[in-house]
């Protein structure tokens, strides 16, 4: 069935035109606990705790108020944080609960009145399975609100997660043990389910299924939508993983890597000179056309420290060790004797909090009057997992045994990883995998999903026969999930239409624009195609 709908991009936000929609005339007599608890009634412990129509077009501190009950800590502290979502469709709200591993999940589904016809799941953020719902429009991250404005049902869980604990919450502080349910529901478990849960509120509600079901996630959310597809092929039409955390065990302690060796040589790069660093290869390579045609680069740093040496910065030239501590950050994790363990931050990459996140791996901060390294928080969190100590030293952790953390992650923590190249059942189920990367992703290295793909291309037959069911498109100059950084970067609102062109309409993407605005007039200020591997991107204008 092809979309019948117009694809729009009037924002990086809005991708679907909802002038089309269709509201039945007797919604409202089904957006009811007891036509939707019926609904779920074949899926095991799944009760309904509430079902309301809203047709404020308004949520946040409002709604809080009045149904307290209805919102975990976490929830809360989104809605406060962001005070009000506004120019929201008429929706009915479905809340419901399910027990699941010991733990009790619970699942928010959002259904448009007057709806599109699809369903989108939606990935979460760091080690969390859903992500806060304010972001400037810049950040490639769909939610609730978004979704629902371009007319589809959404879906959020909070897989059984409603820890105060930022990250370390996987470990219990008392008896030192993992909780692997809770985990094991984050991991891949909730996610399913949450999938089942809202086709299934969607249907009762509009009294038709889904006639496509989408799912969007960046970084932590992207491993979600990998987990969907290798495990769960048949759940979704089109997944699209964003700046993913595919090869979890490796790449979470491997942000741990830049602390480490700043620790180590007893010398923390202050943010003035790696801004040094990035400046001057930025500046080279915004001449240099070769540089943005091509995926050459990736697995070895294409930049020599040392030609740095000796520039000026406000705290002082770069120094001969300032360089071999950059040099060695920019290789990534190594073992003693130099052998590759995973890959480390690509030069040029804004690495030390300059970005709208305040997001990095090369952080430092005055520590008893003197700078100090401050290793990535979910990279320290994950860590303590693996030593099952919840008050872990970092700082033992040392370039020599470096290779012993990695190792131990990848042995202990298979479960959550989701590198197989094994891709046959999305193939089989016909299913389509959008798979984008920053290259100057600042979290998470982008060679890490290129080699995940090369992989996939071998495990499945090479190019021609992956390109029909997965491509990998990675974009220059931008960072982690945002288009904040040096160049154009992908909005939801293009990366959506190409997949949807592609599921509905056969229309395989060979190129997909990249926008970059302007933060304060929200004027486009530079655009360009990012193509599908093996080729990077042109340029078409600024």
């Amino acid at each position: 069935m092809h979309s019948t709908l117009t694809l729009v991009p009037s924002t990086p936000v809005n991708w679907v035109s909802t002038d089309e929609l269709v509201r039945p005339g007797d919604i409202l007599d089904r957006c009811t606990v007891a036509v939707v608890q019926d609904a779920v009634a074949h899926l095991e412990g799944v009760r309904v705790v509430s079902v309301t129509v809203n047709t404020s077009g308004e949520y946040g501190e409002t709604l809080d108020d009045a149904q307290p009950e209805n919102f975990d800590a976490i929830t809360s502290n989104r809605v406060e944080q962001a005070a009000l979502e506004t120019n929201l469709p008429d929706f009915c709200d479905v809340r419901l609960e399910q027990s699941v591993g010991g733990h009790v999940v619970k699942t928010t589904v959002w259904v448009p009145l007057a709806w599109n016809g699809r369903f989108f799941g939606l990935g979460g953020q760091g080690n969390r399975a859903s992500a806060p719902w304010i972001y400037p429009d810049v950040v490639r991250i769909a939610s609730l609100p978004r979704v629902l404005r371009n007319g589809f049902a959404g879906a959020e869980t909070d897989a059984g997660n409603r820890d105060p604990r930022f990250a370390d919450w996987g470990l219990d502080v008392e008896t030192h043990e993992l909780d692997w349910e809770l985990i094991r529901n984050w991991a891949h478990r909730s996610t399913h389910d949450m999938t089942l849960i809202g086709k299934a509120v969607t249907t009762a509600l509009h009294g038709k299924s889904p006639i496509y079901s989408y799912f969007q996630g960046t970084s932590g959310g992207g491993r979600q939508g990998m987990m969907e597809v290798q495990r769960y092929p048949q759940d979704y039409d089109g997944v699209w993983v964003s700046d993913g955390g595919i090869n979890w065990t490796r790449v979470i302690p491997g942000t741990m890597w830049p602390a480490v060796v700043m620790k180590d040589y007893g010398n923390p790069l202050p943010p003035a000179k790696l801004r040094a660093f990035r400046e001057a290869i930025v500046e080279r390579c915004s001449t240099d056309s070769q540089r943005d045609g091509f995926i050459s680069d990736l697995e070895v740093p294409f930049w020599d420290a040392e030609e740095l040496v000796g520039t000026s910065t406000e705290t002082g030239p770069i120094t001969a060790t300032d360089a071999v501590v950059m040099q060695k950050i920019w290789e990534g994790p190594r073992t003693a004797d130099g052998e590759f363990l995973w890959y480390g931050i690509r030069p040029g990459s804004e690495s030390w909090g300059d970005n709208i996140y305040g997001a990095g791996l090369a952080l430092t901060a005055e520590v008893d009057g003197a700078l100090a390294p401050v290793p990535f928080e979910i990279g320290r969190a994950y860590a303590c997992w693996i030593a099952r100590d919840p008050d872990w030293d970092w700082t033992t952790l040392t370039m020599e045994n470096f290779h012993e953390f990695m190792e131990t992650s990848v042995r202990e923590f298979a479960e959550i990883d989701t590198s197989d190249p094994d891709l046959t059942g999305l193939r089989d189920s016909g299913g389509k995998l959008l798979l984008t990367h920053a290259l100057d992703d600042e979290v998470i290295a982008a060679a890490g999903t290129l080699h995940y793909y090369l992989r996939v291309l071998e495990r499945m037959g090479g190019i021609e026969s992956t390109s029909p069911f997965a491509r990998l498109f990675m974009s220059p100059g931008e960072g982690h999930s945002h288009v904040t950084a040096a160049g154009p970067g992908l909005t939801l609102s293009n990366g959506m239409i190409a997949l949807m062109n592609w599921v509905e309409k056969g229309m395989a993407p060979d190129s997909i624009r990249t926008e970059r605005y302007d933060l304060a007039t929200g004027e486009r200020t530079m655009s360009r195609l990012v193509c599908a591997y093996p080729r990077v991107s042109n340029y078409v204008g600024s």
